[in-house]
């Protein structure tokens, strides 16, 4: 059993439980569910045990038939793969239908999951009695289909301002905002704003200094881990430098920046919503419910690879 494998290399190697969830950065008790078997450590936690154990996460797994080695797995050139296949039921498909529909449920859009699959695969919108579906919401799950194209061609390339702009306007291009002069699509924003129920943001004046030093720490990191990742996403909303859309800016970024550094990447659920934001407003206080939720995102999209690619 896994569990029992933790165990016996934690106990080889002298080490508690304590040091091992502080290498993790989880608690003590997950280590101890971990190794009880009650709790599976995610893709991220396998890595690292397996560096700390000097072995092969095939070694810790055992070579297990029914275990699928995910690290062997490069997404980014798979989902590159499959978007010039231009076929349904792979990975690309799925994740295309899945972060639109969820991303932008998140911000309020009305659209079905269903109707989200409908407008990507045949450029239509599907209609069900007396469903009204606004404009804005068809556009935008249009145009996040055409995002995660470009963020797939350019997610090798290092992360610009300019590049998070463009990210922008592909977003909101044709949307009724893009026709107000003021709101300033693909450009920082001119008028203060807020997250969800009222977490104030920087000022429209300090936008360009925040946003500024925000990418010289990032790009002058010597290593990008997924905590370095969750922790952008978290200074990225606190600035929240567009005037809107920057909840499915900063949650694209992630997702480009897990490819960029071979992290498997992840969407996080509109059913999770809650635990998102609430994530978000306490992460000075207490990292670990964004970084949970973020966590457990990466879970569901593991689930979604072994499914596809297995």
């Amino acid at each position: 059993m896994l569990g029992d494998k933790i165990k016996l290399y934690r106990e080889n190697k002298k080490m508690t439980q304590n040091e091992i969830a502080n290498i993790l950065d989880v608690s003590p008790a997950t280590v101890s569910k971990y190794e009880s078997g009650a709790l599976e450590p995610n893709i991220e936690a396998l890595k690292r045990l397996a560096e700390l154990f000097e072995i092969s996460i095939d070694e810790l797994l055992n070579d297990e038939e029914d275990k699928f080695d995910i690290s062997k797995i490069n997404v980014l050139d798979i989902l590159r793969e499959q978007k010039e296949m231009k076929i349904k039921g792979n990975l690309y498909h799925r994740t295309q239908v899945s972060f639109a529909y969820n991303t932008n449920h998140i911000e309020g859009s009305t659209l079905t999951e269903e109707q989200t699959r409908y407008i990507f695969e045949t450029n239509t919108i599907l209609f069900e009695g007396d469903t009204i579906a606004k404009v804005d919401d068809i556009l935008e799950t249009a145009n996040h289909f055409k995002l995660v194209d470009y963020m797939l061609d350019v997610a090798d390339k290092k992360l610009t301002e300019k590049l998070i702009k463009e990210f922008h306007k592909i977003l909101k291009n044709g949307t009724s905002d893009s026709r107000v002069e003021w709101f300033n699509v693909g450009e920082y924003k001119q008028r203060a704003n807020t997250i969800g129920s009222g977490i104030k943001t920087t000022s429209p004046n300090n936008v360009e200094k925040d946003m500024s030093k925000l990418m010289d720490w990032y790009n002058s990191l010597k290593q990008v881990t997924m905590k370095e990742i969750i922790e952008f996403h978290y200074r990225f909303e606190s600035i929240h430098p567009f005037q809107d859309g920057n909840g499915r800016i900063g949650r694209i970024i992630m997702f480009k920046e897990c490819l960029k550094n071979n992290i498997i990447p992840f969407i996080i659920q509109d059913a999770d919503k809650l635990f998102y934001y609430r994530g978000l407003k306490e992460y000075k206080s207490e990292k670990g419910y964004l970084i949970d939720t973020c966590l457990n995102a990466q879970d569901q999209y593991i689930k979604m690879i072994v499914y596809y690619l297995k």
